[in-house]
């Protein structure tokens, strides 16, 4: 069966809206940002790392890679994007070309956290 991507659309946008009007909730009372404060079951570190690659005609197109970079220093999922002067794209990589990726850049930056 195929999913309804309309529907699901909005229904993340329903949840969104229902989340926002509680953060705007727990802005105003103090009570309430504590207990969200308390309840939220856990949190994680991913940082976005853009990397440009090297273009003949940067005036005309430019290209790059997005490396999401988990809070242990590990590449976890990259996009490739690509603008040209009017329009541009951007896609997730697949698994086997996350890899190639991943062989590349791994050792290439570090991450430290304090």
């Amino acid at each position: 069966m195929e999913p309804d991507n309309e529907l699901y659309a909005e229904k993340v946008g329903e949840e969104l809206k229902s989340r926002m009007e509680w953060f705007k909730q727990a802005l105003e009372d103090d009570t309430k940002r504590e207990e969200l404060h308390d309840n939220i079951q856990g949190s994680e570190i991913l940082i976005r790392l853009e990397i440009f690659l090297p273009s003949d005609n940067p005036e005309d197109f430019v290209d790059g890679l997005y490396l999401y970079i988990d809070n242990s220093g590990e590449i976890v999922d990259a996009d490739y994007y690509f603008r040209d002067a009017c329009d541009g794209a951007m896609t997730r990589l697949d698994d086997e070309d996350l890899q190639i990726v991943k062989d590349l850049f791994q050792d290439a930056f570090s991450l430290e956290i304090e």
